[in-house]
């Protein structure tokens, strides 16, 4: 702990300090620096006028004179001495973390770093560079001079001779031998730290065989992912989703697929149906584009995601002094004048909206916002619902005659757990479209992982997927992606729920439910119902969070808790 009251200029290391009366209240505030009194100014000056106790708001007993406290998130050091007649002075300097995050931070260095100061004695000394001398972690370096840890010439040194002349030395071979007699020799580069004219000390970098190899085989890796990645964006540019980008061939899958490829080139209003993730907006973008509107604007609009208060001028627009700052602009239906608005999850909407479209469709005429005039339109409607439309028209959460409306056609897409025989087509299909954004990514899958992922229900279907693979690309280092490299939720669904047997030999490869914690057991199962909710639900968090019957901030604390991806 830094003690404050040890000598020294006190503004060189408090934040501010309280003059406390006999009684412990507050006299006055001293300011150590203008952070602390940007900070902390308007807070203090009111418990000075409220003659509070700093004491009582820390939670400072009056016995101890010296330590640490926690106020809000924050640390603190404290210190109190005695004043003139009786009071007392209160010295508080929050915990500063600059120094062990640059620790950590220069951990995580491939190669070896040491700082030392102008007498050469050790200031730090990385992960790596421990690893090439073969110093203990627990060995503490800081104070030591280099010679007496390393067996060496100081005339040969390379940290010595940047020290003695103050200038850089630059990929000197060094030969030493190390306090436990272990022979070694490294690639150092050493540079002097100055602070204006005066030298402070200086850093190395060092460099040993096996370093180099890696360095040469990391370098390798990324010039190779640059190229790549260099190649596919010059040569592919998303110009929207077609039917090739529909991946699988179950049977459930590809009856969906012809039936959307026979009915895009004509006019009608379709209703796509299905649970969230399983591809709605790819199905609607490749109807657009196989139909004769595919010249003119695809435009969508995710009725779940939008406020209420703001979808009537997104789709309707707005004309200038509806309401105040509106200002006369476009909406969805004039944007995709001659081409295709998409609704998604239309069953989010509310049905006095759905009222206004309905209308507007049955006439083929809309207003703005505001507006006095009536707009003519050729659009064509894609909608799609999450759940069943005949259940959401019975709960009404759908109009009866939008729904009979917009369904014209109605095309159900299955969900992954339907069409499982599709898994390493989409696996392959998704590694092969994302590989170039990766320095090094897996290429195999144990039988482990095929197993779980056969098991999972997948409440989140193609788009979890997607997820769980990109996530795993973002952790592993691996050619194989085995189970520790997949999100926490998965594992600890294979660990704890029995169902995950092994399908070959039959044999329950997971842990018994009395076997495991209670605790993990009741958030495997609180975790697995979530997922199942929101997938129902389409992911809207307040619409969950009622059927479920807890609060919405609730439900997104649980959500942060389990990493679900929404």
């Amino acid at each position: 702990m830094l003690c404050l009251g040890q000598g020294g200029d006190f503004l060189e290391f408090y934040d501010f300090y309280f003059l406390l009366e006999k009684d412990g209240v507050i006299n006055r505030v001293t300011w150590g620096n203008p952070q602390a009194q940007e900070m902390y100014q308007l807070l203090f000056s009111d418990w000075a006028l409220r003659r509070h106790k700093p004491a009582k708001a820390f939670s400072l007993q009056e016995e101890v004179h010296t330590g640490e406290f926690i106020w809000g998130k924050d640390h603190f050091f404290f210190e109190k001495l005695p004043a003139e007649d009786g009071r007392t002075y209160l010295f508080i300097k929050k915990r500063n973390d600059w120094e062990w995050l640059m620790t950590q931070a220069m951990n995580h260095v491939l190669e070896g770093i040491q700082i030392y100061d102008k007498n050469a004695c050790a200031v730090f000394i990385n992960k790596s560079s421990r690893q090439i001398s073969q110093i203990p972690d627990d060995l503490a370096v800081g104070g030591r001079h280099l010679l007496d840890m390393y067996e060496l010439s100081e005339d040969i040194s390379t940290v010595m001779t940047c020290l003695r002349t103050q200038l850089p030395v630059i990929n000197r071979v060094d030969h030493f031998t190390s306090s436990n007699g272990v022979s070694i020799a490294t690639a150092n580069t050493a540079y002097p730290i100055l602070r204006g004219k005066e030298l402070v000390g200086a850093v190395v970098f060092e460099q040993s065989s096996s370093i180099v190899s890696a360095y040469a085989q990391r370098v390798e890796e990324i010039d190779k992912a640059l190229k790549q990645y260099a190649q596919h964006t010059q040569t592919v540019r998303f110009t929207g989703y077609t039917f090739e980008h529909i991946i699988g061939h179950g049977p459930k899958l590809r009856e969906a697929v012809e039936l959307a490829q026979r009915v895009a080139p004509r006019g009608s209003s379709i209703l796509l149906v299905g649970e969230t993730g399983t591809g709605k907006e790819v199905f609607a973008q490749s109807i657009h584009r196989a139909s004769n509107r595919r010249d003119r604007k695809f435009v969508a609009l995710n009725c779940a995601a939008i406020p209420e208060t703001l979808i009537e001028s997104l789709l309707f627009g707005s004309q200038k002094g509806a309401f105040t700052g509106s200002e006369s602009k476009p909406g969805y239906f004039e944007e995709a004048e001659g081409g295709t608005l998409f609704l998604d999850e239309l069953n989010s909407m509310s049905l006095g909206m759905q009222s206004k479209i309905l209308r507007a469709i049955q006439e083929n005429t809309f207003r703005r916002v505001g507006g006095q005039k009536d707009i003519q339109m050729d659009v064509r409607i894609i909608s799609s619902c999450n759940e069943d439309p005949f259940q959401a028209v019975v709960k009404n959460e759908l109009r009866k005659d939008l729904f009979y409306r917009l369904s014209t056609v109605m095309i159900e897409l299955p969900s992954l757990r339907e069409h499982l025989e599709d898994l390493d087509e989409l696996i392959a299909y998704r590694l092969s479209s994302t590989s170039f954004q990766f320095v090094h990514t897996f290429s195999q899958i144990t039988p482990e992982v095929r197993r779980l992922f056969s098991a999972y229900t997948w409440p989140g279907n193609v788009r979890e997927l997607f997820h769980v693979l990109d996530y795993a690309q973002n952790v592993t280092d691996d050619d194989v992606l085995t189970v520790e490299y997949l999100p926490g939720y998965l594992r600890k669904t294979q660990e704890i729920c029995p169902e995950f047997s092994d399908p070959v030999s039959g044999s329950d490869s997971a842990t018994f439910p009395w076997e495991e914690n209670l605790q993990n057991i009741m958030d495997a199962y609180e975790s697995k119902v979530l997922r199942e909710a929101l997938a129902h639900y389409g992911y809207n968090i307040s619409k969950t969070a009622d059927a479920l019957g807890i609060r919405r901030q609730s439900l997104q604390y649980r959500i942060n808790k389990y990493g679900i991806i929404i």
